[in-house]
């Protein structure tokens, strides 16, 4: 008399069971875009920073007026807040979704834990950038240009890239957040454009001088 073993339940369709992942390429020309414009700002900043030492009694390229300034921000605490220049940790960081974002477009399967990983560090870029544009405009009373690029860059690299991450199972989460990242990964550009909007709402409010030198009446 034989005994037959019942087979393994399957997974369900939404759980996540492959190792390895292929991020979209519409995801992985975004992360090069970003990625460029990121790092474009942090190479800007660090040649205004080394000009600026140089000649300190010159005005930079980048100080339009007392509320668009490079040279304050970069002067302040707040601009070397690990010991050296912040553009200098952009120049290394950066880089990083530019690889990961042609190595999506290449097709090129990675690890789970490699792409979460790398969330975690955009995510450490977003809190980063997010503490400087608070700082910028709440503490010091003004906003550096290539900064604002910068963090521009990284407020539309970070939600597409989570929403995607959660709904592959590279970030833990709840199964029912899992499936409505899933559902809706094509859409974190909604939340990345109304973070830029309220922040651009917010210096417009906060330092009404930046709206008044645009539209030409400083």
């Amino acid at each position: 008399m034989s005994t037959r073993t019942a087979p393994a339940p399957a997974a369900p369709a939404s759980e996540p069971t492959a190792a390895h992942v292929a991020a979209p390429r519409w995801l992985g020309a975004l992360l090069v875009v970003t990625g460029l414009i990121g790092l474009l700002g942090a190479f800007a900043l660090s040649v205004e920073r080394i000009e600026l030492l140089l000649h300190p009694e010159e005005q930079l390229s980048c100080d339009l007026n007392p509320f668009l300034s490079c040279s304050g921000a970069m002067e302040s605490e707040q601009g070397r807040v690990f010991g050296f220049p912040n553009p200098f940790l952009g120049l290394m960081a950066f880089p990083a979704p530019i690889i990961m974002g042609v190595l999506a477009l290449a097709g090129t399967r990675l690890p789970r834990w490699v792409w979460g990983v790398f969330s975690l560090g955009v995510l450490g870029g977003l809190v980063f950038v997010l503490w400087l544009f608070g700082q910028s405009v709440f503490v010091l009373g003004f906003v550096c240009p290539w900064c604002f690029l910068v963090w521009m860059g990284m407020y539309a690299m970070a939600f597409p890239l989570f929403t995607w991450a959660i709904g592959a199972g590279a970030i833990p989460a709840p199964a029912g957040l899992r499936r409505t990242a899933a559902r809706f990964s094509s859409w974190g550009w909604v939340l990345s454009l109304a973070l830029a909007v309220a922040v651009v709402l917010t210096i417009m409010v906060a330092l009404p001088g930046i709206p008044r030198f645009l539209l030409g009446g400083l």
